[in-house]
């Protein structure tokens, strides 16, 4: 189980479906104390711009 965690020895798909489902359970699971996940939305579209300025 502890090997688990890693994520380098066990098989990429199987890990990957398991892992994006308890990781999208357990943010379900838990208080929303820093907000709703559209307030970075904002932050990285304006990284996004600064970064892709041609100046």
């Amino acid at each position: 189980m502890a090997a688990s965690t890693g994520g380098g020895s066990t098989p990429g798909t199987v890990s990957n479906k398991e892992w994006w489902k308890a990781t999208d359970e357990k943010f379900q699971a838990w208080p929303r104390t820093a907000g709703p996940p559209v307030v970075m939305n904002p932050i990285s579209r304006q990284n996004f711009i600064v970064k892709s300025r041609p100046e």
